[in-house]
């Protein structure tokens, strides 16, 4: 195993131009990190689909992001709304607790495994927000259903645990979302949060599990790195400016 590097975005929401993404294409090459986001990155609302690709995506794409988490502005109560907002994405949006009644998501993906430049495994599992309760009368509407997310974070650690050097959690569910998850699934090293737009100036371990928040709108990201290069790990994080 190598040290973990990661670099982290979240909460976008179209904030990312041709200068924000050629800066973060420079960073993630200089760390030699993952590049990840954790939700809500496009312009179009919960509800919405733009007509036509949705800019975020193709800056992402030229940023090179290797993955993010599906947030509440990439959601939508039919699977092709949901597919169409991020269709253009080079890299898998990550959503362990949205599953379709029949088919699948293309590519949207419960988990994903990346392999980093040092050679180590990292296993990826995403969580967005339950836009539909379960088993309500609403999610007759849609042809896809959610899940808690206790029961798709204990089958994405099922998933991936054994098979990964590194287990991350990509979260869109708030910080105190997270830190309920942390508190169940220590076998997670890290989950990078988003949705609750929160700023950390300090990252939070919960159950040995490290949890990062950096804020909305890009005006910064995080680059995390393990402390050490087994698990588990603590980790640090330097906060790196994007305006």
């Amino acid at each position: 195993m190598a040290q973990l590097k990661v670099i982290q975005t979240s909460d976008l929401h179209n904030h990312i131009d041709l200068q924000k993404a050629g800066r973060l294409r420079n960073l993630r090459v200089e760390h030699e990190a993952l590049l990840v986001d954790c939700g809500d990155a496009i312009w179009a609302g919960n509800v919405f689909v733009k007509p036509g690709p949705e800019p975020a995506m193709r800056r992402m794409n030229e940023a090179g992001y290797q993955a993010m988490a599906l947030g509440n502005r990439e959601y939508f109560f039919r699977a092709f709304g949901l597919m169409m907002k991020t269709a253009e994405a080079r890299f898998p949006v990550l959503c362990a607790n949205l599953l379709p009644k029949t088919g699948d998501l293309g590519h949207i993906k419960r988990w994903t495994v990346l392999d980093t430049p040092q050679g180590d495994k990292v296993g990826l599992f995403g969580l967005t927000p339950l836009m539909i309760a379960p088993n309500s009368w609403a999610e007759s509407f849609s042809n896809m259903r959610f899940i808690s997310h206790t029961r798709a974070a204990r089958e994405g650690v099922a998933a991936l645990r054994e098979h990964c050097d590194w287990l991350v959690c990509l979260s869109h569910i708030g910080l105190e979302g997270d830190r309920a998850i942390a508190a169940e699934f220590g076998d997670i090293d890290l989950i990078l949060g988003g949705h609750s737009h929160t700023d950390m100036d300090e990252m939070a371990t919960v159950n040995g599990v490290t949890i990062s928040h950096v804020g909305a709108y890009g005006r910064h990201a995080g680059l995390i790195t393990s402390d050490g290069e087994q698990r588990p790990s603590g980790f640090s994080r330097e906060l790196l400016p994007l305006e």
